[in-house]
C-alpha cells in the first residue's frame, strides 16, 4: 500500500529530474546529496529511501517501464545518481536558510583572510562584509562551492566595498628559543615561500600573507616572542585579477 504524505504536515527534501516527458523524484538527505554532487559521499548516503518516485509526496512510484526506457536500467541507485547530478535539488525553507548562512559565513571568512580595504589597507571585519552583502543584494548559490563563486561575489561586493587582494612578502627571523615552537603558527597564518635553519638555531623564512592580515599577524607574533623577532616587508605581490 502506497504512503501518501500530507503536504501541510511534511516538507520533503527532493532531487527531481524531468526528462522525456516524465517526472522522476527521490527523497534525499540534502547535506549528503550536495556532497555526492561534489564526489564527497556515496549515493546511498544521499538517499532517505532507495525508491524512485513519479510523485514522492503522493508516494507514487515511477514506472519501471519508463525507467528502463529512459535510463536503460531499473536500478534505483544508478537512477538516483543521475537524478542528483543532472536534476534539481528541492529543499525545504529551513534547510535553504541553513545552507545560505553557512555559505555566506564561509565566503566571509575567505574575504577576511585574503582581502583588505583597497583605500586604507585595513583588514575587513565580518560586520562590514555582512553589511556589504545586504547593500549589494548579493545572491549566493547554496549548492555551489564557496571558492567556485568567490569571483562573482567579489565583483558584486566591489560595487559597495573597496576590495584588494594584494599580498606582501615578509622576511622573518625567529631566534632559536622560539623557532621550533612558532614554526607551526607562521605556517598556518601565511604561505611559506622559502625557509632556512641557521647555524645559531634560529629560523628564517619568506612568508606571503594578505596585506589586511599583516597587522594582526605581527601583533600576535610579537606577543608570542615577547618582541624577540625580526620582520621586514620585502615587496608587494600583484593582486590576482578578479573577473
Amino acid at each position: 500500500m502506497r504512503q501518501i504524505y500530507d503536504k501541510e504536515k511534511i516538507s520533503l527534501n527532493l532531487a527531481r529530474l524531468k526528462t522525456h516527458g516524465q517526472n522522476f523524484e527521490i527523497v534525499i538527505d540534502p547535506d549528503n546529496a550536495v556532497k555526492f554532487r561534489h564526489g564527497e559521499a556515496d549515493v546511498r548516503e544521499a538517499l532517505k529511501s532507495e525508491n524512485v518516485f513519479k510523485d514522492a509526496v503522493k508516494g507514487e512510484l515511477a514506472s519501471e517501464q519508463h525507467m528502463n526506457k529512459i535510463f536503460k536500467t531499473i536500478d534505483a541507485l544508478k537512477i538516483a545518481a543521475i537524478i542528483i547530478k543532472e536534476g534539481s535539488i528541492q529543499v525545504n525553507d529551513e534547510y535553504k536558510d541553513k545552507l545560505r548562512a553557512e555559505k555566506i559565513k564561509t565566503l566571509t571568512e575567505m574575504l577576511i583572510k585574503n582581502a583588505a580595504d583597497a583605500n586604507t589597507g585595513a583588514p575587513l571585519t565580518a560586520t562590514r562584509i555582512s553589511n556589504a552583502f545586504r547593500e549589494a543584494n548579493v545572491h549566493v548559490d547554496i549548492f555551489k562551492r564557496a571558492e567556485d563563486q568567490l569571483d562573482d561575489v567579489v565583483s558584486k561586493l566591489r560595487l559597495v566595498l573597496p576590495l584588494t587582494f594584494e599580498k606582501k612578502i615578509l622576511d622573518i627571523r625567529i631566534p632559536a628559543n622560539n623557532a621550533a615552537r612558532l614554526y607551526g603558527f607562521v605556517n598556518s597564518q601565511s604561505k611559506i615561500l622559502d625557509q632556512a635553519w641557521l647555524s645559531d638555531g634560529s629560523w628564517s623564512c619568506k612568508a606571503e600573507i594578505a596585506a589586511g592580515m599583516i597587522a594582526g599577524f605581527l601583533d600576535e607574533l610579537k606577543s608570542k616572542t615577547h618582541g624577540d623577532v625580526e620582520v621586514s616587508v620585502e615587496k608587494k605581490v600583484e593582486e590576482k585579477k578578479k573577473k
